[in-house]
């Protein structure tokens, strides 16, 4: 047994290892590419010397050798190809709505002097141990082209798990031309070819009648075995890209980094806080304040609170749906990664959900390959002081991890409650989270003063840490298990969230593409105040009317229009959270708001 199980974890290992060693030097500084591409051509140089020297011989080390010159001199391959030397004529991502033949011919220039050098590096080979007994090298350099252009084609065509966090920052352009579905018709051709190659490899090792003949057939058919094994990995659900996690230690963030994180309750005014925070940022010489990005995601995959941030002095990249909820770990890390790769920010401002899960949020900063570059984290809850004890009767489990996750929570829309409430919630948050600090504030604006509340007993700040580091932990595991479901309509969508679901809400959002009478407008909004069309939480859109736009909000059972400067491209649209919402009815009574139909 031992002659096919040596065989098989020898070509198992050197394969594993030497993909995540080149995904480590891939990810090192641009500076030592040159030293990696000349070492790289020397060991290539080296490979088809022993190639040729053992072409003619069939012992059982010369079958070993054989496949590690075979693996090694495709090595040159990949480490030319991923350091930006030999790619193709196109550097560029493919144009938006680019498809068809078209999108096909972009993606073969992406790649062409690539391909076209494995050819020239086939031929060298075949010529090299042609009419020779010990073919192994060569079958081996074969086995892992015909993996890496099937792999190819199937991310092209579209699969689930495209892995493009393995990507370097310098190629980040080739995402364009990667389809994310759960399957394409190209996948069932590829795998099946693949294991009936397998199963003739296999049993030819069985056959085999010497050592170096067994040896050979196993370490080919191993390799065949692990390119079926890939092949499944792009469509099935499981963290393949784990296996080189290791790798990726290369690439680090320009410089350290400040995090803040604006969290709270649907409607509580984030969005209005991280205006306001942008704004007095804006207000300081960038020289001293420091380059600021924003990550923003928002319960809907419509996205809104994007549009309001957007032209603020900082650059905003919005999160797909679900980024910071339970999926996050892993979309969120990479995010981070390539938003510092890209901006090198002093500062990045994150605006989650209402629904989203801080402490997953706060796990992801504290990962190893975050953690030494997160120079310091904030997290400021935002309260709605009106809506607070409803929302905290009905949910107080997700308002205590809330507040006891935060460095400071801020009382919002303290203008609209009277002092006794103010104190009530004051001394609520007070009762969850004894060591933090307590600020009001009007339309976002922080007061400077804290709020003050009954003495209670003080909290260590140690012991507070070891709090707010068990609740991340436990938090993290607790939201481990979530899946995610979408359904989409014609004209709009209903979805439920991972963090959400959980919660009880969905969100829809529909497209508006008429022209807003605001009387109109805001009678709806006020309709829904009132506990029309189903138990809404929040309303959150953009509107044309006349000639100009409208922002239009629910939140903390109010209802508020304000004018919004618009920028070119923008698109009118709605998003209802809650739960029990009745689209249908609502669909209707805002498709009722247009001018034409109003007047």
């Amino acid at each position: 047994m031992h002659a096919y199980v040596l065989p098989a974890l020898f070509s198992l290992f050197v394969w594993w290892f030497s993909t995540g060693a080149i995904i480590y030097l891939d990810n090192l500084p641009a500076k030592t590419f040159i030293y990696s591409v000349v070492c790289a051509s020397a060991v290539l140089a080296g490979c088809l010397i022993g190639l040729h020297a053992t072409a003619g011989q069939t012992s059982l080390t010369a079958a070993y050798e054989a496949f590690f010159f075979g693996l090694f001199a495709w090595g040159w391959q990949e480490i030319t190809f991923y350091m930006g030397y030999v790619t193709g004529p196109r550097s560029e991502p493919c144009p938006e709505g680019c498809s068809g033949w078209a999108h096909f011919v972009h993606a073969v220039q992406t790649s062409l002097y690539h391909e076209l050098a494995i050819i020239g590096s086939a031929v060298a080979i075949v010529a090299l141990t042609w009419h020779q007994p010990n073919q192994i090298g060569m079958w081996t350099f074969m086995v892992l082209w015909w993996m890496h252009q099937s792999a190819k084609l199937n991310v092209f065509f579209g699969v689930r798990n495209l892995n493009e966090e393995f990507l370097p920052e310098h190629l980040t352009f080739l995402k364009s031309f990667l389809k994310s579905k759960p399957m394409n018709l190209f996948f069932p051709v590829s795998i099946t070819v693949s294991m009936v190659i397998t199963t003739l490899l296999w049993v030819h090792a069985v056959d085999a009648k010497t050592a170096f003949a067994r040896s050979g057939d196993t370490f080919l058919g191993t390799m065949m075995a692990l390119a079926v094994l890939e092949h499944w990995f792009l469509v099935i659900p499981l963290p393949a890209g784990k296996l080189w996690q290791w790798g990726l230690a290369s690439r680090k963030p320009a410089k350290a980094f400040d995090v803040e994180i604006t969290a709270g309750f649907l409607g509580a005014g984030k969005t209005t806080y991280m205006r306001r925070r942008l704004a007095d940022l804006a207000a300081v010489d960038q020289k001293i304040s420091g380059k600021t990005v924003v990550l923003v995601n928002d319960f809907s995959s419509v996205g809104i609170d994007g549009s309001l941030l957007d032209n603020q002095g900082a650059d905003v990249v919005e999160l797909p749906n679900g980024c910071i909820c339970c999926s996050l770990r892993d979309d969120l890390s990479r995010q981070l990664q390539d938003t510092v790769a890209r901006w090198s920010p002093d500062r990045v401002l994150i605006e989650p959900s209402g629904v989203a899960d801080i402490a997953s949020l706060i796990g992801v900063m504290r990962r190893p390959a975050l953690a030494p570059f997160v120079r310091e984290l904030k997290v400021t809850t935002i309260i709605d002081a009106g809506a607070f004890l409803a929302d905290y009767a009905s949910l107080p489990k997700h308002f205590g991890a809330q507040a006891r996750l935060a460095s400071t929570l801020v009382i919002n829309k303290a203008d609209l409650v009277t002092p006794g409430v103010r104190m009530m919630v004051a001394e609520t948050l007070r009762h969850l989270n004894p060591a933090v600090n307590i600020l009001t504030a009007r339309y976002g604006q922080v007061d400077a003063e804290p709020v003050k509340t009954l003495a209670l007993v003080e909290v260590p700040p140690e012991a507070a840490h070891v709090c707010t580091e068990s609740c991340a932990h436990e938090h993290e595991h607790e939201h481990h298990e979530h899946h995610e479901h979408h359904e989409h309509h014609e004209h709009h969508e209903h979805q439920h969230d991972h963090a959400g679901a959980e919660l009880g809400f969905t969100s829809w959002n529909t497209e508006l593409e008429h022209s807003i009478d605001a009387d109109a407008l805001h009678a709806v909004l006020e309709s829904i105040t009132h506990g029309a069309f189903g138990d809404i939480k929040r309303v959150k859109g953009l509107a044309r009317s006349g000639a100009g736009w409208l922002h239009f909000d629910v939140a903390g059972g109010r209802a508020s229009l304000t004018a919004f400067a618009a920028p070119k491209g923008e698109v009118a649209r709605a998003v209802v959270i809650g739960r029990n919402i009745e689209e249908r009815e609502l669909h209707a009574a805002l498709l009722a708001c247009a001018v034409k139909l109003a007047a």
